[in-house]
């Protein structure tokens, strides 16, 4: 089992909110995506969604109104912790933790891996620790054993201006997809035929990058994207590495996507180094 898809539970928001060219009242249910990968060494997850702490009690963490505001649907069983038991993991077969931000929905859950290493790029710890829970952050964070901080020095890849091969082999790639927040990151994932590109919130949803800048950003880019020109420009990127690299994109929250992706070991996509191992039997 290379790289499969699961979700922690759903939110959502009014159309005419969330998603771009949106005119509706009607609530569009939204997925948590994060990306189980199978390493040689360990699992990775990219991105984590919510805590099991989150699942089990969202009333109290992150509160009655968060959950309304988000329209919440959490179970105890949708945390990844109890998720990758259900696949034969036990959560401490989790090595690295791989944010694409570091907001409570995407990261929400590395304390369930208290031994696994949590990476983001540089500027988003550093956001993260100005700006705190003011802005969807959790300090709880910045007293973990294990974090790596990651600057994206490395060359162009994948229609992206910058990138950094996290493992150096060149399997996982962090690119740079700011706007969302000034550290946001796509990360891409080397498949046998290709990449596998978990978008983050550089794109909510596939609609947000395959349109033309003439379709209007929803309410909600406009007040949560820090940079709504950097936002744009990660649009053109992942529309570049779909259209002209062939990586799949998967955007964190679009549901129609998510339900479109591998969620069991017997359909997920081949790594290139699963290949290798394959051939080697």
């Amino acid at each position: 089992m290379p790289i499969l898809f699961r979700s922690t539970g759903l939110v959502g928001g009014p159309d005419f909110f969330v998603t771009r060219g949106g005119r509706g009242l009607g609530v569009v249910s939204m997925s948590v995506t994060v990306a189980v990968v199978e390493r040689p060494d360990g699992l990775v997850l990219i991105d984590t969604g919510w805590s099991r702490r989150t699942c089990a009690w969202p009333e109290e963490h992150p509160g009655r109104l968060a959950k309304l505001l988000l329209a919440m649907k959490v179970k105890p069983e949708d945390a990844m912790a109890s998720q990758l038991l259900s696949l034969g993991y036990n959560p401490g077969d989790v090595k690295h933790l791989v944010a694409t931000h570091l907001h409570i929905d995407h990261a929400g859950a590395a304390d369930d891996f208290a031994q696994a290493t949590l990476h983001a790029s540089a500027r988003e710890w550093a956001i993260a620790r100005t700006l705190g829970r003011l802005r969807g952050y959790d300090a709880a964070l910045f007293s973990r054993p294990r974090t790596a901080s990651h600057v994206l020095s490395g060359p162009p890849r994948l229609g992206f201006p910058a990138s950094h091969d996290l493992f150096g082999d060149d399997s996982v790639l962090l690119l740079d997809a700011r706007g969302h927040t000034q550290g946001s990151l796509a990360v891409a994932v080397r498949l046998h035929d290709g990449w596998a590109l978990h978008a983050g919130d550089a794109a909510m949803f596939a609609r947000d990058f395959r349109h033309d800048r003439a379709l209007p950003l929803s309410p909600y880019q406009r007040l949560q994207s820090h940079d709504l020109y950097a936002q744009r420009a990660s649009y053109g990127h992942l529309r570049a590495a779909e259209t002209e690299h062939d990586a799949r994109v998967v955007p964190a929250h679009d549901l129609k996507v998510f339900e479109s992706l591998p969620q069991s070991a017997e359909k997920a996509w081949a790594c290139a180094w699963d290949k290798k191992k394959r051939k080697g039997r």
